[in-house]
C-alpha cells in the first residue's frame, strides 16, 4: 500500500481511536489527511494538530455507520484534498484500510465504498457491540 502522496480518510468508531493512525499516514507522507470521529471536537482538534504544509488535515464528526455520513466524508474530502486513495476504519479491536484503486471500475464507487466500510467496521467491532442478526442496530457494550 502505498501511502506517500495519498489522500487518506480515517473513520474513527466508538471506543476507537485514530491519532496513531494519522499520525502514521502524515509521517509516510499522505498528501493530505480527513479524519472524522462520532464525538464533536476530536476530530477537529487532531486536525488543528497535525495540519501542516504538505499534507492539510481536515476534522468532522460523523458516524460511518450511516450511508448519508460516508458519502458526505467522501465529498468533503475531494473538496478539500482531492480524490481519495485510501480509507481507513479505526475501532476498539484495530485497524483496518480500504485502498479505492482495488474497487472495481464498472461499479457504482459509492456503493462499493459502503460495503467495503461496512465489512471494516465488522472487522474492528469487538463481537458484543455488534448488532444481531437481522436487528438493523448496534448494541451498546455495559458502560458505554
Amino acid at each position: 500500500m502505498r501511502v506517500a502522496g495519498a489522500v487518506v480518510v480515517i473513520a474513527v468508531l466508538g471506543g476507537g481511536s485514530g491519532a496513531g493512525l494519522a499520525r502514521r499516514f502524515a509521517a509516510a507522507g499522505a498528501a493530505g489527511l480527513l479524519i472524522a470521529d462520532l464525538h464533536p471536537g476530536v476530530a477537529e482538534d487532531l486536525a488543528a494538530e497535525l495540519d501542516r504544509p504538505g499534507c492539510p488535515v481536515v476534522g468532522v464528526s460523523a458516524d460511518v455507520h450511516q450511508p448519508s455520513d460516508v458519502a458526505a466524508l467522501v465529498e468533503t474530502a475531494r473538496k478539500h484534498l482531492g480524490p481519495i486513495d485510501l480509507f481507513a476504519v479505526a475501532g476498539p479491536d484495530g485497524e483496518r484500510i480500504v485502498a479505492l484503486a482495488d474497487l472495481p471500475d464498472h461499479l457504482d464507487p459509492l456503493a462499493e465504498l459502503l460495503a467495503l466500510v461496512g465489512e471494516a467496521i465488522s472487522e474492528v467491532v469487538p463481537a458484543q457491540r455488534r448488532a444481531p442478526a437481522g436487528s438493523g442496530t448496534a448494541v451498546a457494550a455495559p458502560g458505554r
